[in-house]
């Protein structure tokens, strides 16, 4: 792992920037990892929610792809916007955010997406949010995790989401940045290395594989492609050609079906290794990687999951608590 500016000390990155202090500075109580997975990414601002209304509020936050998204907003105090934003989404808007490019390192570019987060977000950066906020992207290069934690807040979420094949990377002081899923999907590290006495791990992907997700997905793809070709709706058809039908499934269903494989595998890997002292399992197994239009499906699944959670992660801050005390 490397800061975004390559420095490190006391053998962990030093994240330094500009406008925050290094990471040995804070001592955190609670901190909350926010993983990546695509449209589930949505039940983040749920558990968010539920989690503040019991009185459960992090010191510190990180997160990867759509986790860094929700995480910058919380931090930044633009939840509600976001949630807004969100339970707005229909499949016909979605399409209209989608800048598909057919020359270029992506299938999108992205630069609507980026328009949406800068009118929201305008000139913020890190040292702006409210708490300290880490961004997981990947240099595209060689591979390096980078932390991100200053600058503007848009670009280094942009890096963070910019998923391999379908968005664009993302260049920033030198680097292309691609996304922080590839190397850290839940950034528990990036918690526990600002001090984080008790980290939550918010985990998308555990029950996302056994096929019902992915096949889920097909199944609707083939009808909505079937339907596009018979509208005549030329930008949809190809839209839906991308995502594919249930006997031929697309090139992006292919690329994020395998990077969302990969991933879960990668999460289990680091979750064994640097376990959170919480995890909290939001339940969305009918929620395709695409279906951003399911914003209300996925934040009540994230408040129910929280709930679930909050008798352990109180009887946790007790013995936090005694321990600090002692």
């Amino acid at each position: 792992m490397i800061s975004d500016n390559d420095e490190t000390a006391a053998g962990i990155p030093a994240l330094v920037s500009r406008d925050a202090p290094p990471v040995s500075d804070y001592h955190a109580r609670i901190g909350i990892a926010l993983g990546a997975g695509a449209a589930r990414g949505w039940s983040h601002i749920g558990v968010l929610e539920r989690l503040q209304e019991a009185g459960i509020n992090p010191s510190v936050i990180a997160g990867t792809s759509i986790g860094a998204l929700v995480g910058g907003c919380f931090a930044s105090d633009r939840l509600a916007e976001l949630k807004e934003f969100a339970l707005s989404l229909t499949r016909r808007r979605m399409f209209s955010f989608l800048d598909i490019t057919w020359g270029g390192s992506g299938l999108i570019s992205g630069d609507k997406l980026s328009a949406l987060l800068n009118e929201h977000l305008g000139e913020m950066n890190f040292s702006h949010t409210r708490l300290p906020f880490i961004c997981i992207a990947t240099e595209l290069m060689t591979g390096h995790e980078i932390w991100l934690r200053d600058g503007p807040l848009t670009t280094a979420m942009r890096g963070s989401y910019a998923l391999p094949g379908v968005f664009k990377p993302v260049h920033r002081r030198g680097k292309w940045l691609i996304d922080g899923a590839v190397v850290n999907p839940i950034p528990v590290s990036a918690c526990r290395a600002m001090g984080a006495r008790l980290v939550i791990a918010v985990n998308l992907n555990s029950d996302a594989f056994g096929g019902t997700v992915i096949q889920q997905s097909l199944v609707r793809s083939a009808q909505e492609t079937s339907k596009a070709r018979k509208s005549g709706n030329e930008k949809a058809s190809r839209l839906r050609q991308m995502v594919g039908s249930k006997s031929d499934p697309g090139l992006t269903t292919v690329l994020v079906a395998a990077f969302n494989i990969t991933q879960d595998r990668l999460a289990r890997s680091r979750l064994a290794g640097d376990p959170p002292d919480i995890s909290i399992v939001p339940r969305t197994p009918d929620i395709g990687l695409f279906e951003f239009d399911k914003a209300n499906e996925a934040i009540a699944a994230g408040r129910e999951a929280a709930e679930r959670s909050i008798p352990d992660i109180e009887y946790a801050l007790e013995i936090l608590d005694k321990v600090t005390d002692a």
